[in-house]
This record gives structure tokens, C-alpha cells and sequence, in this order.
């Protein structure tokens, strides 16, 4: 007897199909695993708040502001960003933060602080733009507005 499998000729043909289906699950179980582990991960909110640069609604603001001859106050303004606000109960919540050289306490800061609110005027495309932040070259507020 030169059988290659132990065991009588009926079980020849059942075990590279029972190999082939306990490979088949395993294969099954691990593709499980691995959607489960991304899919927890992508339901975790980012731990630091999502900075958007937002270029074009600078040079609009900009543009406004040579229209209405306020340009001397805002070209003081170096960048804008929206800040998307995590631990809200809405979707599509955000801050606007726009840089400037100003410092703390100088009138100009208060003029710019103004002028960005005027011309936000409510219109927030997409989501509600909570709070305007006036951030200076380092980064520490100068000013602060619910828009």
C-alpha cells in the first residue's frame, strides 16, 4: 500500500477541500480584522485641530478691502485659516485665525480685528464660522470676536 494519505480511499478527495476552506476562512477572518482595526481608527477625531490655509479668501479680503479704501489696515493681514473645531456637536464648525505683524495692544490690531468681521458678514459657505482670531507673527492672540 503506497498511499500518499492515511486512511481509506474515501477521504482522498475531502481534505485538500477541507485544507482549501480553512484556508478560505482564515483568509476571511484576517481581511475582517484588519477593515475592523481602520475602521476604528478613522472613527477616532484628530487630536489637534484641522488648519486649513485658506489663500483665496485672503486675497478676497484683501481685494474688499481696496474696494472700501481700507487697505492700509488690511495689509496687515499675512494669513488666514479655518480651524475646524473638534468635540462639537455640529458638523462643519470652524474658526477663523488670520496672522498679522501687529502687536499686542496697538490700534491697529482693534481696526483689522473690525474690519475682518465686516467683511465675513455671515456668509460661511459651507459649516458655521464660530469665532474670529487675531494671532500675531508668534502666534499669541491679540484679539478675539464671535462672528
Amino acid at each position: 500500500m503506497n498511499r500518499p494519505y492515511a486512511g481509506s480511499d474515501r477521504l482522498l478527495p475531502r481534505r485538500p477541500a477541507v485544507l482549501a476552506s480553512a484556508v478560505t476562512v482564515c483568509l476571511a477572518l484576517s481581511v475582517c480584522a484588519v477593515y475592523l482595526t481602520l475602521s476604528a481608527c478613522a472613527a477616532k477625531p484628530p487630536a489637534e485641530p484641522v488648519r486649513e490655509p485658506e489663500h483665496r479668501l485672503l486675497e478676497q479680503f484683501r481685494s474688499w478691502a481696496r474696494e472700501t479704501d481700507e487697505s492700509r489696515t488690511a495689509r496687515h493681514a499675512h494669513a488666514l485659516a479655518t480651524v475646524e473645531l473638534t468635540g462639537t456637536d455640529k458638523a462643519y464648525d470652524y474658526d477663523v485665525e488670520v496672522r498679522t505683524d501687529l502687536t499686542a495692544g496697538s490700534a491697529t490690531a482693534e481696526d483689522l480685528s473690525a474690519l475682518l468681521r465686516t467683511w465675513w458678514d455671515g456668509d460661511d459657505g459651507e459649516g458655521t464660522a464660530r469665532d474670529l482670531v487675531l494671532l500675531d507673527a508668534r502666534g499669541d492672540r491679540l484679539a478675539h470676536s464671535r462672528l
